[in-house]
């Protein structure tokens, strides 16, 4: 048989349009059930997660991380079960034969006649198989019959669809009245900008907390720092009386700590110190209804001075040209100096200041241009300049906030005192004179005078007054100095003259003084200070005017008390030779041990070298006070008239000669080598031959000593005779001088004209 290539009949054709048009209608319409089913479930579920959240949040009043977290498995709740419910059965939709089935199914009384006549249209080549044409085509004939007769859709289950479209219908209105109530209602708000938007607004509450110095949930501290915190319960809250407490959250763990109240805003203020802040942490307060959001700390270097360079400019009379001021102080400033003030701080600042009491100084960034390194970074730098005359005293205390409005946590001052200048330091000593001085006596005096910035003058300031109360007072100043030209002294090269050294004579015979006369004088020093000069004054002296004789008389007097002072000495030196010819012949008395005996000895010529160490000095002493009569006697020129009168028997060689050289001489030669032999008798007092040796030996030089001394006691004498002739002599010259004066004035013949003036014409 040949063989053919079957084709389709047109009952075939018409089969297959008829058959899947139908189950298009019905894959459309299962689509939109899906749909309805699977969106309305969604939104059910998705609504009730959202209660779920907005219950939760409102219980526990979640903060941002939890809200956070809750969104983002909402979110992926919601897609995840939006896949699920509508997504995937939407991808997974059932095929031809499967809907066919379906609504065989639904149709039990088409026997299957639908299947078997969509199945046989789409076979080929049945004819091979031994099947019969004309049956195939009377069985899709009755299946196109029985479709075309059929609604598809009553496979569905139109009561479901219902109930679905009912569920949907709900859950849409649920999401609209939802977003009304959100853009309505203060409560659907406050979730809705709590839970989703992520905002921090508040669930209606019976107390409100408020952190001060947050925001947006940071707080920015300085790094080792202590940190008042304060907590306020705001005004708004209908709950004010609450305990508040502050959570602490650090890599240690949690700890809550109860704040204290400040007393202000009616107890509405709470406090908690952080100390020594040096790790980031988070906290929260919490109080009555209210649980704040954590808020972030975060720690930053505080503004800080690093280096702090200070310089003053005393005035230009100082001749200083500037001072570095190094330290906190306090810096004692010269008055109507200026001062500038330079710092640099560890990063750039957005304020510089400098306050002083309520007075705020503002400091300046250094400009690119003066700065005086390469490469400096100025923008850590800042100076301030106050002028000359405007700086004033007190302790000045750096302000400082950096560029985050951070400001230094810990306290940087120095302290200005404000300085006078002082005046000039005098001392001054007078050489050669005593209480008394006659008219005509020259004052030597060593003075010495010190400025911080300059002398410019030395004076005597001289006073006297007649010693009558109703004498009138003289006051005069004498410049024996004057530096403005320069002068010798101790001071910087081509400067002022700072301090100087000397010695200055006053002479007292210009002022022509008379005896009985009060005279004070000391020494003045004027400094550079213009306008009104510092004026430094040494000790005042006071001296009283006395007459030649009087003066003589004095200095006569305290020639006889040293002339007795050396006399004692000379007893003195008597008994310390007896006492050591005692000690040498002294023998043990009954009952005392040699050991006692030596030491007792031992002691004896110890206490007698001290002695004689003493008399040395005493004897020394009576030479310094004939010297200092000799220059008293040079200073008042009392020696000019006994000179001229007796030039042979000049005081010079009285005073030098006769005492003052051979008591030097009896000091340096003689009672130093008896000072030590005795204490050679000292050392040898446990050998009786040795002591015996060294005794002999100390009596021959204490027989030389008291030799000596007797030759000056009598020079003493004969010094002292001798004045008292001469002071005699001289008060009869004198008088005898002021008699003749009488005379010649009672003698003088008197003009006849003197008591007729006018007689004659001139």
């Amino acid at each position: 048989m040949p063989t053919s290539n079957p084709t389709k009949t047109s009952d075939d054709m018409t089969a297959s349009k008829v058959v899947l048009k139908k189950l298009r209608h019905l894959r459309r319409k299962l689509t939109g059930w899906i749909l309805v089913q699977g969106v309305g479930k969604w939104l059910i579920a998705l609504l009730a997660v959202l209660a779920f959240d907005m219950l939760l949040d409102r219980v526990f009043k979640m903060d941002y991380a939890q809200r956070l977290i809750m969104l983002v498995v909402m979110a992926g709740l919601a897609i995840a079960y939006f896949v699920w419910r509508v997504i995937r059965p939407l991808s997974s939709r059932p095929n031809d034969d499967a809907l066919i089935y379906q609504v065989e199914a639904k149709n039990p009384e088409l026997k299957e006649n639908l299947i078997s006549s969509w199945q046989l249209s789409r076979e080929k080549d049945l004819a091979s198989q031994g099947v019969s044409k004309e049956l195939v085509e009377a069985t899709i004939r009755s299946g196109i019959e029985k479709a075309n007769q059929l609604n598809f859709g009553k496979a569905l289950d139109v009561g479901q669809n219902r109930k679905n479209w009912l569920t949907l219908i709900a859950a849409i209105a649920a999401t609209v009245l939802l977003g009304v109530g959100v853009a309505k209602t203060e409560f659907l708000s406050t979730w809705f900008n709590r839970n989703i938007m992520l905002l921090n607004d508040q669930w209606p509450q019976g107390t409100y907390l408020e952190i001060a110095g947050a925001k947006d949930g940071k707080l920015t501290l300085p790094r080792g720092a202590d940190h008042r915190q304060v907590v306020t319960i705001t005004e708004e809250s209908t709950t004010q009386d609450v305990t508040v407490s502050i959570e602490v959250d650090n890599p240690g763990g949690r700890t809550v700590h109860q704040m204290k109240s400040t007393g202000k805003l009616d107890g509405r203020e709470q406090v908690f110190v952080f100390h020594n802040v040096s790790s980031p942490f988070r906290f929260r307060a919490s109080g009555g209804d209210d649980v704040t959001e954590w808020v972030d700390v975060k720690l930053v270097e505080p503004p800080s001075v690093i280096e702090l360079a200070m310089q003053t400019f005393p005035p230009a009379y100082t001749g200083v040209s500037s001072v570095e001021l190094t330290g906190n102080g306090p810096h004692a400033v010269l008055t109507g100096s200026g001062l500038q003030v330079g710092i640099t701080a560890n990063k750039s600042l957005s304020r510089a200041a400098l306050k002083l009491g309520d007075e705020t100084l503002e400091m300046q960034q250094i400009a690119e241009a003066d700065a005086d390194a390469e490469g400096a970074d100025v923008s850590k730098r800042y100076q301030l300049n106050i002028p000359a005359g405007e700086l004033s005293g007190g302790e000045y205390e750096f302000q400082l906030i950096d560029q985050s409005g951070l400001a230094n946590s810990r306290p940087s001052k120095f302290t200005v005192t404000i300085r006078e200048d002082q005046p000039p330091k005098v001392r001054a000593n007078l050489l050669g004179i005593s209480g008394l001085v006659v008219p005509r006596a020259i004052l030597p005096t060593q003075y010495s005078a010190a400025d911080e910035f300059g002398l410019t003058q030395l004076s005597f300031d001289c006073h006297w007054k007649l010693g009558s109360e109703d004498a009138e007072a003289v006051d005069q100043e004498m410049v024996f100095a004057n530096f403005a030209s320069g002068a010798e002294g101790e001071s910087e090269p081509n400067g002022p003259i700072k301090s100087v050294k000397d010695v200055a004579a006053l002479d007292l015979l210009p002022l022509g003084l008379e005896p009985g006369t009060s005279f004070r004088f000391s020494v003045n020093a004027a400094d550079s200070k213009p306008g009104t000069p510092g004026i430094g004054r040494s000790q005042e002296f006071l001296l009283r005017v006395v007459s030649d004789d009087e003066l003589r008389s004095d200095l006569l007097r305290r020639e006889i008390e040293q002339r007795k002072a050396f006399e004692q000495a000379y007893e003195v030196q008597m008994e310390l030779a007896t006492e050591i010819q005692a000690i040498a012949v002294r023998e043990p008395d009954a009952g005392v041990t040699t050991e006692q005996f030596l030491a007792q000895q031992e002691s004896d010529l110890i206490t007698l070298v001290q002695s004689q160490k003493s008399n040395g000095t005493a004897i020394d002493r009576v030479a310094d006070r004939f010297e200092e009569f000799l220059v008293e006697v040079k200073n008042n020129r009392l020696d000019e008239a006994e000179n001229e009168t007796f030039p042979e028997k000049r005081i010079e060689r009285r005073f030098d000669e006769g005492i003052i050289q051979p008591i030097r001489k009896l000091d340096a030669e003689l009672i130093s080598i008896a000072t030590r032999n005795l204490d050679n008798c000292r050392r040898s007092v446990n050998n009786a031959g040795e002591l015996n040796e060294a005794v002999a030996q100390t009596k021959l030089i204490h027989d030389g000593i008291q030799d000596e001394m007797k030759r000056i006691l009598d020079a003493m004498n004969d010094s002292e005779n001798f004045q008292e002739i001469i002071n005699d002599f001289l008060e009869i010259k004198e008088a005898s001088i002021g008699i003749r004066k009488d005379i010649e004035k009672e003698l003088k013949p008197k003009n006849i004209f003197d008591d007729n003036k006018g007689i004659f014409d001139k």
